[in-house]
Parts: C-alpha cells; structure tokens; sequence
C-alpha cells in the first residue's frame, strides 16, 4: 500500500474518532476540494471561449480586408485590363489579390484576407467574384454623322441609313440617301463667351477647380454669364472630369433670381457621364435651337445631377470670368458661393454660326432622301430634293414638297465620342506593350494589343493583323494591298479600338472584321485634324476606297473622303467626302457599341457569382 495513501486515511480517521471539529474541517477540505475542480472548469472554458471570440473578431476583420480587396481589383482593373493582382500590408492584416481570365472579357477575382491573432493561428477569409465589362451608353445612332465641316456626296453614291449633319448635307447628281436626312445649323468656330484659362490644370485644388454631386447641399453647380449676340445657342462645353460612376446630368439654362439661379428652365440638354472621364477634358453639350436669349441679361447654366459622395464631379474653375460667378448648391432649392467665393467654372459658348441646307441643285431629282413616309429631310433649307416623308424646312427650292416649318431648325447633335474617351483608350493601350519605330505587317502576319506603336503602321501583301487589345499608333496608319485587320476571338461580342495620331489610308482590297460574333466591330479612330493640320500635304484625316468591309471610322477633328465602292458600317468626322460610287450601310448593332476597353470597357461585379470562404 502506497504510505501516503495510508497516512492520509489515518489522518481522516483520526479526525473522524475525535471530537465534532474533524467533521467541520473534513467537510471545509471536502468543499475546497469541490469549488477548485468547478474554477479550474470555469478558467478553462473562459480561455477557450476567449480564443474563440478573440478568432471570431479576427476572422471578422479578415474578412473586411478581402471584400476590400475586391473593390481594389474592380478598381484597378477599370485603370487597366491588365491588373493581374498584388499583396497589400493594411492596418490590422494582409489581403491578397489576384486576378486571371474568365472567358472572353470577364475577369476572375479572389481576395483573401489575413489577421494575426495571438491567442490561435491567423484569421482567414476569402472571397471570389467574376467582374465583367458594363454597357457603354457611347452610341452611333446614325450611318453617317458629321461636325460643323458638313457633308458632301454625289457620283452616285449611297448611304444605307440616315445622317446627321451638324452643317451642309450637299448631295446631288441623283445620290441616295435611304433613312432620314437632318442638317442642323453649325456653330461658331469662335466662342461668345469662355472662361478656359489656364489649361491643362496641373493639380486640382480649392482654388483651381469645384467638386459638386457630393452632399444634397453641393449637389449641383452653376455658373452665370451674358452672351454679347442676340443668335441662337449652339453648344456649351465644360472642362471636367469625375470621380467613379456618377449618373448623367442635366444641363439647364434658367433665369435669374436675384443673383442666383432661377426655377424658370429656358432650355435644357443632357451631359453623357460616359463622355466624362476621369482626368479632366472638354464634354461640348447640344442645346436646342429655341429661345433666343436676351443680349446683356444674366442667364445661368446649372449642372444638375444626384449626389454621393463617392461618385460625383469636379469642374476645372478660377476667378477670371467678368460676366458671371459661380454657384454650389440644389436646383429649385438654396444656393451659396463657391469656397472659396469667387470662383467661376471653366466653360465655354458657342453661338450658331449659319444656315445649313440639304441637296444643292435648283431643280427636283438631284437627289433623293427616305425610302419611306417616316424619313424626312430636316434643315433651315432643302433644294433639289424629292423626299419621301416630310419636307421639314423654312425655306426650299426645286423640291419634290412644299416646306412644312412647322418643327423650326433642327439642333445639333453631339458626337458619339470625347476626347477624353479618346484619351482613355490610349492609355489602356499604353499599359500594355511599348514599341518604338516603324511597325509593318506582311504575310506572316502579326498579334498585338494592347500596344502603343511610336512610329507608323502598315499592313499590306495580304498580312493579317490580329488585335488583342487596344492598340495606338502615335504616327499614320496604312492598310493597303489585301491587308486584313481582324479582333481576336476573345472579343466575343464587344467591339476593339485602334486608334492613330496621324492619317489613315485605307485602299487596295483592305479589309476588316470583328471576332466572329454578331456586333463585333473594329473601330478605327484618328485624333488628325488634316487636311487643316500644318504638314498634312493634302492628306485626309481618313482617305478610304476599295472596300474596307466591317469596320467604323471617327475622325471627328478632321475630314474623311469615301470612294471607290466602298463599303462601311459607319462613319463619324468633322467633314466628309463621299463620291465615286462609294457606299455605306449601317449596322444597327452600332447603337449600343461595347468596347472590350477603355471608355465602355467599365468592369462591374455579376450579381450572384460573390462568393464568401474561409
């Protein structure tokens, strides 16, 4: 028998045979005894329920940082479709991020956050979602539009579709135009009033530009002036930019109130968000042709949206502008002074500038607009022209139908494409490969995007180039000699951009095509302004003949000449040329063009494919 097993029995028998105090301390020992096994319990569930709240919070944090690292890579992946990914050190933990290929255009992303914990292993949450890129609202709703510089066609040609002219429609010699015709008055070349000094706007500051759309109180902007000529508004333009997905706005023209903006709306147009990027660049706004405005009397313009405070706009501003001030504040409600006061917005004014006619010849038959009762011809004046719905003009000549003026002038339209929208194309190209020098595309054939060429381009001898992202070339572009340019199959349905700084030449049997996919279209864009450009020689902006297939040229700065048969989707430019039996049919499919990058690339999450892990 263990001894010490015997010297305590001893010990609890002794104290049993003595007096009634053992019991006491037999049963205080017994209780002792009892109480410390239920601490010990107590101590031990209290530390492991510890651990499991202490993990629970952490994995709550972990967590937190993963759906951060989400929003991170929609983000990032809006700066550049390139984004694969990257490990962020955040206050608290980690998050790791990356991104790969889901299909055509979809993006694939897994975030997964880390927390420290000191009392169990690290806290781990994931999360996965599919990204894909939105709807661009940039839309080509017609065959043919055109700028200011108007358009000319005769040598029986052929526009399947409609145009929109913001100047001349000057067609003759029996050409045809299938949809409906509308020239609307051009602006003036000069403003009437601005206020754009200086630009570019190196940093933005209290002083040199205004957020407004954040907060119910600084949800609309406006700015006062007076126009110098009793003339018709034309257009106003805006130096502006925004800050992630704001809604479109409202842009109205209304009365004075003492100082501020009034309630009484003039007239009013809608600023495109989708024209609007995210650095700063000039958006022109159409306004309707109707009132005119008082010469010397205070009007004000009111950019009118919604607010939140993380997507809203900035407009570039100073205290330069004598006509006028700035306002912040709610359409139909208060308004106060810019902070700091004094600070008028960065706009500009353009007045019309003339008259705009359809047809040309003094007699019927030279040309013929509408193959039905609903395509009209709508301008100041339509002359020569036999028409197969209304005749919308206030004066005419050798028409087939008396003037109907009832509808007034038509305004104008604004293009379908910014210069900031331009600009972001480039850059998703800039982030991609960068090669220096002349770059020609023979037999062999060549892949490339998203691509910045420093040099020139040509495709020629029958060589195929294949596009796989945005490419700009910072020189001319020629395709020539049976060249082809193609989308890659990874476009799916969405359309590609490549975009040049310099002429485009396209002739000799050059073709173009999308994917594979109905609605899939190569855009081909140039930023030139030629003819009108120092050292163009006479080129044109776009000089196409010879059948370029399913393609859409914008040449919105310069002039484009058409010839040769042929044959297009659309076509959008300051000026156009078209002659020499040349043809265009429109593709309706071009009215909500998806861009697999840049401006209409917008990536957003799909509903129900956000998954959360451990």
């Amino acid at each position: 028998m263990d001894l010490r097993n015997s010297a305590l029995i001893t010990f609890v028998r002794t104290l049993g045979n003595t007096s009634g105090g053992g019991y006491v301390l037999l049963s205080a020992l017994v209780i002792t005894g009892i109480l410390f096994v239920v601490s010990a319990g107590l101590i031990n569930y209290s530390n492991s329920y510890s651990k499991l709240e202490n993990l629970t919070v952490a994995e709550g944090q972990a967590l937190q940082l993963a759906e951060a690292g989400i929003d991170k890579a929609v983000y990032e992946l809006n700066e550049s479709s390139l984004y694969s990914g990257e490990t962020l050190t955040l206050p608290g933990g980690q998050v790791v991020i990356s991104v790969s290929n889901s299909g055509a255009s979809d993006k694939r992303i897994t975030a997964t956050g880390y927390v420290p914990n000191s009392t169990s292993p690290a806290a781990t949450r994931a999360v996965k979602a599919t990204a894909t890129i939105g709807n661009t609202s940039i839309a080509f709703h017609y065959g043919v539009q055109v700028g200011e510089g108007g358009f000319v066609m005769d040598g029986g040609s052929i526009v399947n579709g409609s145009i929109y002219s913001n100047g001349n429609i000057h067609a003759t010699n029996g050409v045809e135009i299938t949809g409906g015709a509308i020239a609307a008055n051009p602006a003036s070349t000069s403003t009437d009033q601005a206020n754009d000094t200086p630009i570019p706007i190196s940093s933005c500051t209290g002083s040199t530009c205004v957020d407004f759309g954040t907060t119910n109180g600084t949800q609309d902007f406006a700015q006062s002036f007076q126009i110098s000529d009793a003339e018709r508004m034309n257009s106003v333009e805006f130096y502006i930019k925004k800050t992630s997905t704001p809604g479109n706005l409202t842009v109205r023209i209304v009365n004075d109130n003492a100082g501020s903006p009034g309630t009484d709306t003039i007239m009013s147009a809608t600023l495109n968000a989708s024209l609007v990027t995210t650095s700063f660049n000039w958006v022109r706004v159409t306004l309707p042709t109707t009132p005119l405005l008082d010469p010397g009397q205070t009007y004000w313009i009111v950019l009118d949206g919604s607010s939140n405070a993380t997507r809203y706009y900035t407009i570039g501003a100073n205290s330069s502008y004598g006509n006028g001030s700035g306002k912040i504040g709610r359409y139909s409600s208060t308004w106060s002074d810019t902070s700091p006061s004094g600070l008028d917005g960065y706009f500009r004014i353009y007045l019309g500038g003339g008259s705009s006619y359809i047809g040309g010849d003094n007699g019927a038959w030279g040309a013929y607009v509408g193959t039905t009762g609903s395509d009209n011809a709508w301008a100041y004046e339509v002359k020569g022209v036999t028409v197969s719905g209304a005749n919308q003009c206030q004066i005419g000549t050798g028409n087939n139908k008396a003037c109907d003026t009832s509808q007034g002038i038509p305004p104008a339209a604004a293009m379908p494409i910014s210069d900031g929208n331009i600009q972001d194309w480039k850059d998703d190209a800039a982030a991609g490969t960068v090669t220096t020098g002349n770059v020609t595309v023979g037999w062999a054939g060549s892949t490339r995007g998203p691509e910045k060429i420093v040099g020139n381009l040509t495709v020629n001898g029958g060589g195929i180039l294949t596009l796989t992202g945005t490419l700009w070339v910072t020189g001319s572009v020629t395709v020539t000699g049976g060249g082809q340019v193609k989308l890659s199959s990874t476009y799916a349905s969405n359309q590609g951009a490549l975009i040049a700084d310099g002429p485009v030449t396209i002739n000799g049997g050059a073709s173009f095509s999308g994917s594979g996919s109905p609605g899939s279209y190569p855009f081909l864009i140039t930023t030139s302004s030629c003819p009108a450009d120092p050292g163009c020689s006479g080129a044109y902006a776009i000089d196409e003949s010879g059948g370029a297939g399913t393609v859409a040229l914008v040449a919105q700065n310069g002039t484009v000449r058409i010839s040769g048969g042929s044959n297009l989707k659309a076509v959008t430019a300051r000026q156009i040329y078209m002659t020499g039996g040349a043809s265009l049919t429109y593709d309706s499919g071009l009215i909500n063009a998806n861009f697999y990058s840049g401006p209409g690339g917008s990536y957003n999450l799909v509903p129900g494919t956000y998954v959360i892990s451990q």
